[in-house]
């Protein structure tokens, strides 16, 4: 197969928003070396705890049914934004209907 031909155009740059100077100003040394110490060093110890742990191999479930009933889930009930048809429908029989067509039991 032969590979596609590189188009003649560079890919434009993505329009990303460009953030402000004040944003992003740096922090003074002795609030950003607080910030690192606290969080540091409980990710350290929870990495060295993670490390000096044996891996243990994840048990495989053991099936007992044959069929595999899917998982129940969320049903919700209808919310419908605008109504399905532009115009109600018409009740066709009324009081001068039934004169026309009467049911024998009726006379």
């Amino acid at each position: 197969k032969k590979a596609p031909p590189a188009s003649p155009r560079p890919l434009a740059r993505s329009a990303a928003p460009r953030r402000s100077v004040a944003a992003m100003a740096p922090k003074d040394k002795k609030a950003a070396a607080e910030e690192t110490s606290k969080g540091g060093s409980k990710k350290a110890a929870k990495v060295a705890k993670a490390v000096k742990g044996s891996v243990a191999r994840k048990q495989r479930k053991v099936r007992t049914n044959v069929h595999f009933f899917r998982p129940k889930t969320l049903i919700k009930k209808r919310d419908p934004k605008y109504p399905r048809r532009s115009v109600e429908s018409r009740e066709r029989m009324d009081k001068y209907r039934i004169i026309q067509c009467p049911v024998t039991t009726e006379s």
